[in-house]
């Protein structure tokens, strides 16, 4: 067959360069939907992981706080567990600035009447704690194994990426079993009259770059201002009232 000249063309350079650009803004939009996916999955694996925290500290928290105060024996009146050197609830506040708050819960445990324990009462840590020994639980906040603050309970890390705590304590001045005002940590605080606790703690992601604007926004912790930020953290202010379950009717 033999081809008429001039019915044989390529692509005129217009035309190639048209399908260059139509090219390369399919690889921008595609590159984009794709790191936008990315950023979305990050932001929302380091918010469960900040939620899981939260709920942790939930539980510690409240079954640690409700056991204040708890004897082996309740109704042995003769020996004097709690004294005014081991309180059921020592405060230590953090000052008038912004540094966090450390508080101390103290109980007994409990047994099978055997003598071995029963598995029912445990310290912050998890441990056993037999009748007639005595669980002493310090909440503090301090450096992480990520070098950043976490909480700790007796010296160990608890749970990572808490940056702060301020605790108030629910007196009860009337003696009707009811916390009539909150007050803030001090050494002399009345330890027989705390009926509750109410702990505010700042939570964070794990990773900076979970939010896509910097954190402006100023955290109160029971009525303590904390300063902006300024990073891409996310964080959450979570605050829990726990009665004392022995101190309260």
């Amino acid at each position: 067959m033999i081809r008429k000249p001039g019915l044989e063309r390529g692509f005129s350079l217009i035309e190639l360069l048209i399908a260059v650009a139509i090219g390369l803004v399919l690889t921008i939009t595609v590159a984009q939907l794709f790191i936008g996916s990315r950023q979305t999955y990050a932001t929302t694996d380091d918010v469960s992981r900040m939620q899981e925290n939260i709920r942790y500290t939930y539980q510690v928290l409240t079954r640690t706080i409700h056991l204040a105060g708890y004897r082996s024996s309740p109704n042995n009146f003769v020996e004097d567990v709690f004294t005014a050197a081991e309180p059921i609830v020592e405060a230590v506040d953090g000052g008038p600035g912004i540094a966090s708050d450390t508080f101390t819960v103290r109980y007994e445990g409990s047994s099978n009447g055997t003598g071995a324990e029963d598995g029912t009462v445990l310290d912050c840590s998890g441990a056993v704690i037999a009748a007639g020994l005595k669980a002493v639980n310090t909440f503090s906040i301090g450096i992480g194994a990520n070098t950043r603050p976490a909480l700790f309970c007796n010296g160990g890390e608890l749970v990572a990426d808490v940056q702060n705590m301020q605790v108030l304590y629910g007196l009860d001045t009337d003696r009707d079993m009811v916390a009539d005002h909150y007050v803030a940590g001090r050494p002399d605080l009345p330890s027989n009259d705390v009926r509750s606790m109410r702990v505010a703690l700042l939570f964070q992601t794990p990773n900076p770059r979970a939010a896509v604007t910097p954190d402006g926004q100023i955290h109160t912790l029971n009525g303590v201002p904390l300063p902006v930020f300024n990073d891409t953290f996310i964080r959450r202010v979570v605050t829990m009232t726990i009665n004392l379950r022995n101190r309260t009717p």
